[in-house]
């Protein structure tokens, strides 16, 4: 059987159980390798579902132009996937450090127009693990810019456009069907949310005691706190407000350190997962919360791959 096209390859990534990383756990502990996608990280979905959402409602238009503000991750599936529909698409890429200049080439390789722009960083001395909600703004407000004096400039808006938490509707569907049992608790890293709102409405509607846990980078300086509030705004981050103020689809959000992303990414990939340093935070937590159970299912996302982490490596959502 083949495939007709690249973009029939995104989602539908296997759910593997983690062998010696949770040796000795009562609970199975699975993982979702979504480095697997295309472009090489779980946003192909993302890009995919708001880009032809964005089409069917007359809002990107043939000839018209995508833009966007990213850490990378998203920045590569919109290239990758505009320019596979035909589109131009211009990134405003926030990305601190030597990290950036990989994730620059690699979106230009797909045909993107790529600005680089200097991010707003937290300032730890010590902790470099980096919140792409936070270091996003200068990028947010050019093309919040670009869209208002352009016609046909589309910003994709990740951090609120609700195909985000749609095409997630999606992978926590795939996770219920692969899934031997019931899913007793769910983890993934908070970046613009949509991972987690998504899954996590799913896992909730199928067995509302399923346990969702959130991760912050520890250098965050606003915390995702369910049952708090968070600011709405035209560069703000719309899902994330809705994981701290819808009840109870959250459970705990917890914080994570740089080196300690970085140790569990470097162990991952000694069992076989060429994952990038989030999927490192994600296991990390995930392994956590199987010392707490007797028995039963732990599930996380291996959000990116390796390849993009090549010349530094710090946790970056």
């Amino acid at each position: 059987m083949y495939q007709n096209g690249m973009l029939n390859l995104i989602g539908h990534t296997p759910l593997v159980k983690l062998g010696d990383l949770a040796q000795g756990l009562g609970p199975r502990v699975f993982v979702k390798p979504e480095f697997l996608n295309p472009s090489g990280s779980i946003k192909d979905r993302i890009a995919l579902k708001m880009i032809m959402e964005a089409h069917e409602q007359g809002l990107l238009r043939p000839g018209g132009t995508i833009v966007e503000s990213s850490t990378g991750n998203t920045g590569l599936a919109v290239s990758f996937v505009g320019n596979m529909l035909g589109w131009k698409v211009i990134i405003y890429e926030t990305t601190p450090g030597r990290m950036g200049v990989e994730k620059r080439k690699m979106m230009e390789s797909f045909g993107a127009e790529v600005h680089s722009l200097p991010p707003v960083v937290p300032d730890c001395s010590k902790e470099h693990s980096v919140m792409g909600a936070e270091v996003e703004y200068p990028g947010r407000l050019l093309c919040l810019e670009l869209e208002r004096t352009h016609p046909g400039y589309w910003w994709a808006r990740q951090f609120s456009n609700p195909g985000n938490t749609k095409a997630h509707f999606e992978t926590g569907m795939e996770i219920l069907e692969q899934c031997p049992g019931d899913v007793d608790v769910f983890v993934a890293s908070i970046g613009t949310g949509g991972t987690l709102k998504g899954i996590a409405e799913v896992l909730k509607k199928e067995n509302p005691k399923v346990r969702i846990v959130g991760i912050q980078p520890a250098s965050s300086t606003k915390r995702i706190v369910p049952g708090g509030t968070w600011t709405r705004s035209e560069t703000d981050g719309g899902i994330i407000a809705d994981i701290v103020e819808i009840p109870g689809l959250v459970d705990e959000v917890v914080l994570v350190g740089d080196s300690a992303a970085v140790n569990m990414a470097h162990r991952l990939r000694r069992e076989g997962f060429m994952a990038g340093v989030s999927s490192g935070a994600n296991v990390l937590v995930a392994l956590r919360e199987a010392e707490k159970l007797e028995g039963g299912n732990v599930v996380t996302v291996l959000p990116d791959h390796m390849n993009r982490y090549f010349t530094d490596e710090h946790y970056v959502t």
